[in-house]
């Protein structure tokens, strides 16, 4: 097995991972709507490896690139179809998480959700840790306030 071979397998290994986020980052849409974004964006990552458009040294590079390009496909099909979100849960938490920014669910997601750190959070979305973490307290507030006691649910700390 090539080098390419096994950083396609390591992106295949992330499939499951990357359902999860894209169901996340859409909510209230369908799970076929976020799978087929994952989906989207699994091929479109597989297809710059193959032609060599695009060569992670190591699984957290494969990584950071199937985050982002699930996160643009997402969001790219989320404004092209706002209709998608009529199902809405009724649950404070999952209402509050549609309506954050995207910028702002992303970085939440990404970082509560996948367990990244703030720089690689902040790599994947291509925006410095700074701007990383200045989303990441904004989106915390929103759905903190949701609540009468403090969101420490939602501190992770890294």
């Amino acid at each position: 097995m090539g080098k390419q071979d096994a950083i396609l397998a390591e992106l295949d290994a992330a499939a499951p991972a990357l359902r999860r986020y894209a169901r996340a980052l859409c909510v209230g849409a369908p799970p076929a709507f976020a799978d087929d974004a994952a989906l989207d964006a699994l091929q479109r990552v597989a297809e710059r490896i193959r032609n060599s458009e695009e060569r992670p040294v190591d699984a957290a590079a494969v990584r950071r690139l199937a985050y982002a390009e699930t996160t643009r496909t997402a969001t790219r099909k989320l404004r092209a179809n706002p209709a998608a979100r009529i199902g809405l849960s009724s649950v404070p938490v999952l209402r509050g998480l549609a309506e954050l920014p995207a910028e702002e669910r992303a970085v939440l997601l990404l970082v509560t959700l996948e367990g990244l750190g703030y720089d690689e959070a902040a790599a994947t979305l291509g925006v410095a840790r700074e701007t990383a973490i200045a989303r990441l307290m904004r989106a915390r507030a929103a759905l903190g306030a949701l609540e009468s006691r403090p969101a420490a649910h939602l501190r992770v700390v890294k």
